[in-house]
């Protein structure tokens, strides 16, 4: 009786430390990660801000206004329009607003060309103190339905200073329509914006019928540079 007591005791040992090796086996099982690394199968999403590069900034462009029924097209400014830079020399840029409008005289010269004449504008500076212009003003043929803006000459345009209360000037070449000519222009305003301005100013239009030629890459009516 001894010994199968002490058997059962042994067996008895034996099934308590396997069933507890057993567990220890399945504890490691399931806790074998709990100090490892896991994976996110859903990561969170990271949305990063584009910063615009530098330099590619919109710019927002100035428009002119005009007094009459069009807009002159002047040549492009190398002065911005609208300040007080000298142009070509220490005198500053005749502003649009402080200078007078007027026909020289009260007839159309002839050119020398033939059926041309040449109408010539008075730019007078009524800003107290001297200014610069350079370049050609812009010219537009105005009529009731129909607008005209006419070409350079090939003129080398230079700078012009004008004293206070004197005056520039740029001649109009045009071709004078006579009836039986192919089509006539009837224009009733000239449209001119001074040389880097984009200001606008009308005068009537009194020579006439002019020889339509809005078309035309050399036309015989166009635009000279400002001169004294």
């Amino acid at each position: 009786m001894p010994n199968r007591r002490a058997n059962l005791r042994l067996r008895k040992s034996a099934v308590t430390l396997t069933g507890a090796a057993a567990l220890t086996a399945l504890l490691t099982a399931c806790n074998g990660n709990i100090n490892g690394t896991f994976s996110d199968a859903s990561p969170t999403p990271v949305t990063t801000s584009a910063t615009p590069a530098p330099g590619n900034a919109a710019t927002t462009g100035t428009t002119g206004t005009t007094t009459g029924g069009g807009s002159g097209t002047a040549q492009s400014p190398t002065t911005p329009a609208g300040t007080n830079t000298a142009v070509g020399g220490s005198a500053p840029a005749c502003q649009a607003s402080q200078l007078g409008y007027s026909w020289a005289g009260t007839k159309a010269a002839p050119s020398g060309g033939g059926d041309q004449m040449q109408a010539t504008v008075a730019l007078t500076n009524n800003s107290g103190h001297a200014c610069a212009m350079y370049g050609f003003p812009g010219v537009d043929l105005v009529n009731s339905g129909e607008q005209w803006s006419l070409r350079r000459a090939g003129t080398t345009p230079h700078t012009v200073t004008v004293a206070a209360g004197a005056s520039a000037h740029f001649t109009i070449t045009y071709l004078v329509w006579h009836s039986g000519d192919s089509a006539a222009f009837k224009p009733t305003t000239v449209v001119i914006t001074a040389p880097n301005q984009r200001t606008s100013y009308d005068l009537p239009w009194r020579f006439g019928p002019v020889l339509r030629q809005d078309g035309a890459t050399h036309p015989g009516t166009f635009v000279d540079p400002v001169r004294k």
